[in-house]
């Protein structure tokens, strides 16, 4: 698996160890890893940065000996955060994001896919995020990430269909992780200046309530993750989390722009609409 040093991917490594799996875990600094990790007789750890070719081809490669052939199970779980307002961000900073978070993923479905298809079997078990669906200010490009992620999950799953590779999706709303401390700043707003300097309190503010009200621990995610992986009755999507099951639901019955009513209501985020709109009465969303 991907990104497996700390946080969902630590948890879910010790999850499929305990399920009995043979693990190689990829982690960008394997003497970190290790110890973080600890030892285990069914756990081999390997350098494996998703934005270097060479690396992803050497840590699958590496993983198919460790499992005599095509891999049972591909967790894809790399990634990390840009925050900053859309028409200020560093680009160079959102394309480095998305060569870990979308390109990422798909060098290490490119090198692990082609044998678990000859083999007829196996699961790819992509590790997202309701911000694919939820659309936070100043996070935006972080969430095109977990959306694209997301579309080439359910791609891929049409694709392998014909030759028995499973594929899942799993979508967390707020982990209590530190993966917040990953997050890349770029541009005025995310340093509480320019046009949009009074976002970032409210954005905190938000990120913190979420946090305080629906944070799930890692585990929950990594049983998920395990499910996804072994049981071939698991779903293809599952939402995780009661912030993601509510913003599920808005998504499901409130048209823009009305949508963007109910969720900054939701989230506590004062940012008025100019002109004339609609308001939904988002009464009880939050229950």
């Amino acid at each position: 698996m991907t990104g497996a040093a700390r946080g969902v991917g630590r948890a879910t490594v010790h999850a499929f160890l305990a399920a009995g799996w043979r693990v190689v875990a990829g982690v960008r600094d394997v003497a970190t890893a290790r110890d973080g990790l600890g030892p285990h007789p069914g756990l081999t750890v390997v350098a494996l940065d998703v934005t270097d070719d060479g690396e992803v081809r050497d840590g699958v490669a590496r993983a198919e000996d460790v499992a005599g052939g095509a891999l049972g199970a591909v967790v894809l779980n790399a990634g990390f955060a840009v925050m900053g307002a859309q028409d200020e961000a560093d680009l160079d900073e959102v394309r480095a994001m998305f060569e870990t978070n979308v390109f990422g993923a798909a060098r290490v479905v490119q090198a692990a896919l082609p044998a678990m298809r000859d083999a007829g079997g196996g699961a790819a078990v992509f590790v997202s995020s309701i911000a694919a669906r939820l659309p936070i200010p100043l996070l935006g490009y972080y969430q095109a990430s977990k959306a694209a992620m997301g579309l080439l999950a359910e791609s891929l799953s049409i694709e392998t269909r014909p030759y028995g590779v499973r594929v899942a999706l799993v979508e967390p709303g707020m982990i209590a992780t530190e993966f917040g401390r990953s997050t890349r700043r770029t541009g005025a707003a995310a340093h509480g200046e320019g046009a949009y300097a009074e976002l970032l309190p409210a954005v905190r503010g938000a990120l913190g309530m979420l946090r305080e009200r629906y944070a799930i621990g890692p585990e929950e995610v990594a049983r998920v993750v395990v499910q996804a992986a072994t049981d071939p009755a698991a779903p293809f999507r599952t939402v995780l989390g009661g912030d993601a099951r509510i913003v599920d639901d808005l998504r499901a019955r409130a048209p823009y722009p009305a949508y963007q009513d109910a969720l900054l209501a939701f989230l506590g985020i004062d940012w008025p609409r100019g002109g004339d709109g609609r308001e939904l009465d988002v009464r009880g969303v939050a229950d």
